[in-house]
């Protein structure tokens, strides 16, 4: 069994949501979105009125909207959370059969097998439950010990890492 005490701040909760968002979004999308905007500059250029240059327009304006709100978002719920926190520390105690995540502002008791990947990052880690909803590790709180239990279990549990 470990017990860690966890401290979080804003420029890791930032680090943390761009991470996730830089993960779901990835490169290919945003190769997408450059060359859709390019071959929109080029058809606006010409004066294209055509119904492609409405779709490309339509297409640009809805990737554009997808990316700033999956990060907004994120970053805006995290903030809320963080700032709910009249002690910005959590308690994380693992276990054998799942680990406990609490702090003043609430806690919860999980299995390893309720979380479906973790990803990996330079400064924290992200226990993902669903395809948006994460809890963050900040690596500097958690000794090598306990990342080494925490990478056995989630895969042991059937969790991707990555």
């Amino acid at each position: 069994m470990h017990s860690l005490t966890l401290t979080y701040d804003e420029p890791l909760l930032r680090r943390a949501v761009l991470g996730f968002w830089w993960r779901v979004v990835g490169l290919r999308f945003l190769i997408v979105m450059a060359l859709n905007a390019i071959a929109l500059g080029v058809l606006l250029m010409q004066r294209d009125g055509s119904w492609l240059t409405g779709l490309m327009a339509t297409t640009f304006a809805f990737g554009l909207g997808f990316v700033v709100s999956l990060y907004l978002v994120h970053y805006r719920n995290s903030l809320r959370k963080f700032r709910a926190m009249r002690n910005p520390q959590a308690s994380l105690v693992l276990t054998e059969a799942g680990f406990s995540l609490s702090a003043d502002s609430g806690s919860s008791t999980l299995p390893w097998s309720a979380v479906a990947e973790l990803w990996k990052f330079e400064t924290c880690w992200l226990l993902l439950f669903s395809k948006a909803q994460f809890a963050t590790l900040p690596l500097s709180d958690v000794p090598s010990d306990a990342q080494a239990f925490i990478l056995e279990h989630v895969a042991a549990a059937g969790g991707k890492v990555g």
